[in-house]
Formats: C-alpha cells, sequence, structure tokens
C-alpha cells in the first residue's frame, strides 16, 4: 500500500493513525510531550495532545493515485518549485540546501 505524509488539524486526526514524523511539543522552549514517528495514536494520545495545545499532526494517509496522477502531480509542483526559486541565486549553499529540502518533503 503506497502512503504519503499529511499534515492535519488536530480536530481532524483520529484514534488510529499512523504519526508520519516525530511529534514534539513545547512550551516556554521545555518539550512537554513527545511521540515518535510510526506511533499508532490512540484516544488517550488525542487528549494529551489537545491538553498540551497541539495544533496540527503530521500522519501517513493512504495514497489512493495511480502512478501516473502521482507523476503529473510532482511535475505540477516541481513547476511551482521552479517559479517560487526563479530568483534564488541557487550556487548560495543555503538557498541550494533549502530548494533541495523543500523538493525532498514534496516527494513524500
Amino acid at each position: 500500500m503506497a502512503t504519503h505524509l499529511q499534515f492535519l488539524p488536530l480536530e481532524e486526526a483520529d484514534e488510529g493513525m499512523v504519526l508520519g514524523a516525530p511529534l514534539v511539543l513545547t512550551e516556554h522552549g521545555v518539550m512537554t510531550y513527545r511521540l515518535p514517528a510510526g506511533h499508532r495514536l490512540t484516544e488517550s494520545n488525542l487528549r494529551q495532545l489537545a491538553v498540551h495545545h497541539g495544533e496540527f499532526v503530521c500522519v501517513e494517509v493512504e495514497d489512493l493515485r495511480n502512478e501516473a496522477e502521482r507523476q503529473n502531480q510532482w511535475l505540477q509542483h516541481e513547476k511551482r518549485l521552479a517559479h517560487l526559486f526563479r530568483r534564488a541565486d541557487l550556487s548560495n549553499l543555503a538557498l541550494a540546501a533549502l530548494y533541495q529540502a523543500v523538493t525532498r518533503f514534496r516527494r513524500m
């Protein structure tokens, strides 16, 4: 089963969803709650996230697109990224790293 990552508001997260990235909540610079990537959310987790003022979660969702649809969407993302970075000097290592990070993120 193919999956992809999706960020959801906490109110839309359901018990049983699997975290696609580590979830770390902090308050005043102090970690108050943490769950690892791959963790299956429970009702207790969702309550704790609400208590600790969590707003969004990154979850794995089934990717119902076929390969052609995924490729077409990626081409659209590439065009958008090229437009956003059109004036960026990608010989600058920091900008090049940012571009690569955004590209990798969009591929997920």
